[in-house]
């Protein structure tokens, strides 16, 4: 039997607007092997977690001892609190599109600017919620559903 895959909350958001850019090549390459998988596939199930996942493997802000070296660890929290807002269980397993799903429900503009309103790639305009939102109904309306 296979084991699901580790997926950290705010990857919700993440993967949803990824567009091939990011910290370095190796993350560059690893998450978009990443988000094709999961847009081709949207029915893989994975395990939501607050800690690091098969993205954080190559991003330089990861840590020797599994935290994130950037703003002190505070990814966690936001992990948690995209848990909570959304309505899932940490450690529940989900499928990407059922991410998807609880991500357009309940994500609000107010919600969307406190989660994502200090993040570098918003403020480089890789990120809007009206984009977001699009691209998670995309996700959720896809071909399987």
């Amino acid at each position: 039997m296979e084991t699901e895959r580790e997926f950290r909350a705010h990857h919700i958001i993440c993967t949803a607007l990824y567009e091939g850019k990011g910290y370095s090549g190796a993350f560059c390459e690893n998450m978009t092997a990443v988000v094709t998988r999961l847009r081709e596939n949207p029915d893989e199930r994975l395990r939501l977690v607050a800690r690091p996942d098969l993205i954080c493997a190559d991003c330089p802000n990861h840590g020797a001892d599994d935290s994130c070296t950037q703003n002190h660890n505070r990814v966690v929290n936001k992990d948690r609190r995209v848990i909570e807002v959304f309505g899932l269980k940490e450690n529940g397993i989900y499928t990407y599109r059922e991410l998807c799903e609880a991500a357009l429900a309940a994500l609000a503009p107010e919600f969307f600017m406190e989660n994502c309103g200090t993040c570098e790639w918003r403020a480089q305009g890789l990120c809007k919620y009206e984009d977001l939102t699009a691209r998670l109904a995309e996700t959720a309306q896809s071909a399987g559903a």
